[in-house]
């Protein structure tokens, strides 16, 4: 019961119907007591203009306005008993008056009385009077309030009563209506629970409720998002597998080679040296597998305001990666500010900056040079900039290299290809636009070589 008395306390539907109910009700009842008492004082003007009528109608010499009528108009005040309606009409010395109104003193109270209408109370009842003098000749006209009121009372409930019966079938109407207007939400919900797993079609806007438009359009886009992420992860896995397959192939090649019967202990020594080095890189591919796919699930949680010192963390860098640029006798160097902050954490500017420089350090040649520098654009947002002396890339394979597993063909280095697509994903989380370019840095060949710009639009 109480799960139920939960589950219509959240139900807009069930709000509405009882807000619209609530409401119609309360105009209602406002409604019935402005029609009722407009109804009631309409019907009391008319019986007034009615007495007005009568008194102007009748002949003021008549000798009927002055005697008695001999007609029992000593009936009690219950209106359920009223007989039916007699108007009292006499001149206001009549010697009967006081004997039809039942009062001793009730014509000498009407005489101090002017002309007009007037609320007259004998001993014993209640009268609405209406005076008037006519050829120097006063005239009474008097009606019992009690029958007065309950006409009224009659008539004006003749008014009321219809829309105290029509109230419940509002409330039917409201109910059917509200549910109706619901009905394509719930179409709607059924649609999308009858949906297999992978259909992630738009749902129709075009017939649906203005106001739930937004929310519609929320969800497509959120299914357009949904597949465009299923669709890359498939790629991801699939050039995944792919780039796994061929060293894994080679693995199984080599140590197949073990079982020949012939292998001379050269041979074996040479091809134990072959399958470390292939243990070695498709290690190196599994890292940077796992660190691509860590970058591209990143949560947006992760992404706090946040600033990291760029000179701390290269030499931490550094004395990662130093033994890759001594093993090619190069030059690494650093032109970067003792104060330079940079909006980005800890962890992901080290990824970015690792792949750069790893990179820079395999694509460049022995002997080649390595700088890590850092300035401020136009506008006073900082770049730094990983520049070499090495082969630089092509202008064609410039934004082709951003992409997972994308390797320049002809340069006889291996590699995943995923360093710069691992850069390219951190820095579209932290808003870092990159910028590829010839560099200031001469390799052997008398060439420039890459300098690539992280640009940070924020800091």
């Amino acid at each position: 019961m109480a799960g139920r008395s939960r589950q219509l306390s959240s139900s807009l539907q069930w709000r509405l119907l009882l807000t619209l109910s609530i409401l119609v009700t309360m105009i209602a009842i406002v409604g019935d007591l402005l029609a009722y008492q407009t109804a009631f004082r309409e019907t009391q003007d008319l019986q007034d203009g009615q007495l007005e009528q009568i008194a102007h109608i009748l002949d003021p010499h008549s000798a009927i306005l002055r005697q008695n009528v001999n007609e029992n108009l000593n009936f009690p005040e219950s209106a359920t008993t009223l007989p039916k309606p007699r108007i009292l009409a006499q001149t206001i010395d009549s010697p009967y008056l006081n004997t039809l109104m039942g009062d001793s003193n009730a014509a000498e109270s009407l005489q101090v009385l002017s002309d007009g209408f007037h609320d007259f109370v004998t001993t014993s009842r209640h009268w609405r009077v209406y005076i008037i003098t006519r050829d120097h000749i006063r005239l009474v006209v008097a009606q019992r309030t009690a029958y007065r009121n309950h006409i009224a009372r009659d008539s004006a409930l003749s008014v009321v009563w219809p829309f105290l019966l029509l109230m419940p079938v509002l409330w039917v109407i409201t109910a059917v209506w509200i549910r109706r207007l619901f009905r394509v939400t719930q179409n709607m919900s059924n649609e999308v629970a009858r949906r297999c797993a992978n259909d992630l079609s738009p749902l129709d806007v075009k017939h649906s409720p203005t106001e739930i438009r937004p929310f519609i359009n929320a969800l497509n886009r959120l299914f357009s998002q949904l597949r465009t992420a299923i669709e890359h992860d498939q790629k991801f896995i699939a050039h995944a597998a792919h780039e796994l397959r061929t060293p894994i192939t080679a693995l199984t090649l080599q140590i197949a080679r073990f079982d020949e019967p012939n292998l001379s202990e050269t041979e074996q020594k040479k091809l134990v040296q072959q399958i470390k080095a292939g243990i070695s890189r498709t290690q190196q591919l599994l890292v940077q597998l796992l660190l691509l796919a860590r970058a591209q699930h990143q949560q947006h949680s992760d992404k706090q305001l946040t600033f990291t010192a760029v000179l701390p963390l290269l030499r931490d860098l550094f004395a990662d990666i130093l033994p890759l640029a001594e093993e090619k006798q190069q030059i690494l160097s650093v032109e970067i500010d003792e104060e330079l902050l940079l909006p980005i954490s800890s962890n992901n500017l080290y990824t970015i900056l690792k792949n750069l420089i790893v990179n820079s350090i395999n694509y460049t040649a022995e002997h080649g040079h390595i700088r890590i520098r850092g300035e401020k654009s136009t506008d006073q947002k900082p770049i730094l900039w990983v520049e070499d002396s090495g082969c630089g890339i092509a202008d064609t394979d410039k934004l082709l290299v951003l992409e997972p597993f994308y390797r320049v063909l002809g340069n006889g280095e291996n590699g995943s290809g995923l360093g710069l697509a691992i850069v390219n994903t951190l820095c579209q989380q932290w808003d870092i636009d990159i910028v590829m370019t010839d560099s200031n840095l001469i390799n052997p060949l008398n060439s420039y070589g890459l300098a690539v710009g992280l640009m940070f639009r924020h800091g």
